[in-house]
């Protein structure tokens, strides 16, 4: 700053046309009536001057408390200006490139027969956030299954939408995560995961996971919930989600469940269920899960876990789907 005063005030530019033009924007001309014959002195005193001055600039910027104090304002001030709006992203998936982090969620058994598990913090909300901009390029509607045919369509049976996840570090942990809950069986009896969205009055209704003659059957489903709230979230979102932004409705109903449960379960279950549909239902908790297994020990389907998504009565509701079949997954 000390360099650029003196120059724009005391440089001619007739005389020093490289240094002049730089700063002809800054400087006051001043025509040589003005100046007078004695104007020539500071041109030449400014010759004279500058080498020294630029020696003494950059042997103060080498002193080390200069340095730092110039460190500390970057990275507290200028760099959070400067950082990518996917900086976040990016480092989250580097982290997990790196490895996969140390996860335990709290498991409840709701079931044995079916098992029904109720997983508490499946994921964490930097997961949750990963996962839903992740999935915004790859919606399409979402098909059914009817028989062989997996590319049907059908909105009086599913409404909905559904991104099939691309296979990066965050998802292949997650991944890990789901096949270690089982068993430690490999990863490879996965399906590509796909985060699912219903909007008001999206359903599913009442269906399995698996149909009789599949050659590579599902054996299990996790359900994750991804989102409860009022629509899209916003660009500065707190993390604190108000009753103003909770959806209502999409609750994960088993109609065939006919089994007693606690009245603390009321916490994860909605006991105040008007829907009709029987059995139990399961609120959309944002981060929780259900995980059950569709087939008896000797493979044959099991009926209990007939289950529906029910429809949203506002807000959106998202949620993820993880799939095991029972042996090596291929793409049908």
């Amino acid at each position: 700053m000390i360099f650029h005063t003196f120059v724009t005030k005391t440089s001619s530019p007739s005389k020093l046309p490289e240094c002049g033009q730089p700063f002809a924007m800054a400087s006051n001309p001043v025509s040589q009536k003005e100046r007078g014959p004695s104007s020539k002195i500071p041109s030449l005193f400014s010759l004279l001057l500058l080498p020294l001055l630029s020696v003494c600039y950059v042997q103060w910027g080498r002193f080390s408390p200069v340095q730092d104090a110039i460190k500390s304002f970057y990275t507290a001030h200028l760099q959070p200006l400067t950082a990518s709006p996917r900086s976040a992203t990016q480092t989250l998936a580097a982290q997990y490139a790196a490895a996969c982090p140390d996860h335990r969620p709290k498991t409840h058994i709701f079931s044995t027969d079916p098992l029904i598990i109720y997983v508490q913090d499946y994921l964490s909300r930097n997961e949750i956030d990963y996962l839903l901009d992740l999935a915004v390029p790859y919606y399409q509607k979402s098909p059914v299954s009817k028989g062989f045919n997996l590319e049907a369509y059908d909105a009086e049976i599913r409404s909905s939408m559904s991104a099939v996840l691309p296979a990066d570090p965050v998802v292949q942990c997650i991944e890990q995560r789901s096949v270690d809950f089982q068993g430690f069986m490999p990863r490879s009896r996965l399906e590509d995961i796909q985060v699912v969205k219903y909007a008001v009055a999206d359903h599913f209704r009442p269906h399995f996971d698996w149909f009789s003659g599949m050659a590579n059957p599902r054996v299990s489903t996790f359900f994750v919930y991804l989102a409860c709230d009022g629509g899209e979230r916003p660009a500065h979102d707190d993390g604190n989600d108000s009753e103003m932004r909770q959806c209502e409705g999409g609750a994960t109903q088993f109609p065939h469940y006919e089994g007693f449960f606690a009245r603390s379960w009321c916490k994860f279950i909605d006991c105040e269920d008007d829907s009709g549909a029987g059995g139990v239902a399961f609120k959309p908790i944002v981060g929780n899960a259900l995980f059950w297994a569709n087939l008896y020990p000797n493979g044959t389907g099991h009926p209990g876990v007939w289950h529906a998504g029910m429809p949203v009565k506002k807000g959106r509701k998202v949620g993820l789907n993880i799939f095991t079949r029972r042996d090596t997954w291929v793409p049908e």
